[in-house]
């Protein structure tokens, strides 16, 4: 009698006070799942909207070519330690070093656009928009190259035009 006593004390059986516990911890655990899932989806969003970039630009290298008769196939840009270039079919590349800092990690796109302006590339007005063509995810002061071909038909037409082309390194995460 007195064990029965101690576990239906105060008018609630054993088996109520569980029922209860287990309802708070189902309901702690479904509020704290809520709050983790906000917390992973808010830091999400805030690492997109903290990405960063880089841009330079640089002026074609024999912008404009013929010679009797001759067409300039290629267009070759020089950026600090990037080199790339663009073909008359609207095939290009980049390809250059891109160098993390700090411990934490970060995610770099290299890309690029083209567009038609003075020969000292002001006033330009581009062609295309920036398409990234690389995409690594680096840590620890990590150097790593980077290196895309892509394909824009949109630029067969004006080619013989383009006089310059903005190189764009972009970074989600820690990026400094």
């Amino acid at each position: 009698m007195m064990t029965r006593n101690i576990i239906s004390c105060c008018g609630n059986t054993w088996r109520n006070q569980v029922g209860r516990m287990s309802q708070f911890n189902n309901g702690s655990l479904i509020l704290s799942l809520s709050a983790l899932v906000i917390a992973v989806l808010s830091a999400t969003g805030i690492a997109e909207a903290n990405a960063t970039e880089r841009r330079s630009q640089a002026a074609a290298q024999f912008a404009k070519g013929k010679v009797e008769g001759f067409e300039l196939q290629r267009k070759d840009f020089r950026f600090f330690g990037f080199t790339a270039w663009l073909k008359r079919g609207g095939e290009w590349h980049i390809e250059g070093p891109v160098r993390h800092r700090g411990m934490l990690c970060g995610t770099y796109e290299a890309g690029m656009r083209f567009g038609v302006g003075k020969p000292d590339c002001t006033d330009v007005q581009w062609v295309s928009g920036v398409r990234y063509v690389t995409s690594q995810y680096q840590c620890n002061n990590a150097e790593m190259t980077h290196s895309g071909t892509e394909i824009d038909e949109s630029l067969i037409g004006p080619f013989d035009a383009i006089t310059c082309a903005e190189q764009v390194i972009r970074c989600t995460g820690n990026c400094k």
